[in-house]
């Protein structure tokens, strides 16, 4: 009977919870766990919930629980990362992705993130490890070579990032911004005609005017500093 109850009350967690009432939902799961301690989702819905709260001590509280009925569960183990991420442990968030991937080896959002976790702790090495192993792995996972290039353009390694760039246009022509990033590139790389012609296929390309006018500025400036030049140059 009481097993019964507890999973009348679990399924109405559930639902309260997936409608974002994360407060109601609470109390129905205390009371499932209250008629059944054996149930490993209802601490995971438990711990989920009180994550949406941001009552983080509450959650991975809940959720350590839920690994102890349940240690091989990825989701779980997903969980207690994000959350203990959220309160700057990085250590424990990496020790919980890491037995994550274990449990999900192909699941690359995982894997992102971990690599995402190493650029926030300035480990930009193992963090470039992380996205060339999923870029080898996985050749037409996009996301892995935009943020790898995104962690050069941070480094300054203008070279390497334009030539990720390049890739990722090749893998897909309608990433325009990848045309803006290596316009940034060489210009900071001192080649302005190359930067300029990007720019401009940028311009070309774009779905979004909120960087237009500063494109168009930058193609102005590197068009006039060209035509002072020559004006400048002398036959002797």
């Amino acid at each position: 009977m009481y097993n019964s109850l507890a999973q009348n009350y679990f399924s109405q967690a559930e639902e309260l919870r997936l409608n974002n009432k994360y407060k109601e939902s609470v109390e129905s799961y205390l009371i499932s766990i209250m008629m059944n301690r054996n149930n490993a989702a209802s601490y995971l819905g438990l711990g989920i919930a009180y994550k949406n709260l941001q009552n983080y001590t509450k959650a991975i509280s809940s959720l350590e629980k839920a690994e102890k009925l349940k240690p091989f569960d990825a989701d779980i183990q997903k969980e207690l990362a994000l959350c203990n991420i959220i309160q700057g442990d990085f250590d424990n968030g990496i020790k919980y992705l890491m037995t994550s991937i274990r449990l999900e080896p192909d699941n690359l959002d995982i894997q992102m993130q971990l690599a995402l976790v190493h650029e926030m702790i300035e480990e930009e090495d193992m963090a470039l490890m992380i996205y060339q192993k999923i870029i080898e792995t996985n050749p037409e996972f996009l996301r892995a070579y935009i943020q790898k290039a995104t962690l050069y353009m941070h480094l300054e390694d203008y070279l390497n990032c334009a030539k990720i760039f390049k890739k990722i246009l090749e893998l897909d022509n309608s990433y325009y911004r990848a045309y803006l990033a290596l316009g940034i590139c060489y210009e900071k790389l001192g080649n302005k005609s190359a930067a300029k012609r990007f720019y401009k296929k940028y311009i070309q390309n774009s779905k979004d005017i909120t960087n237009y006018k500063q494109v168009a500025f930058r193609i102005a400036e590197i068009q006039t500093t060209n035509q002072i030049k020559k004006h400048n140059l002398k036959v002797l």
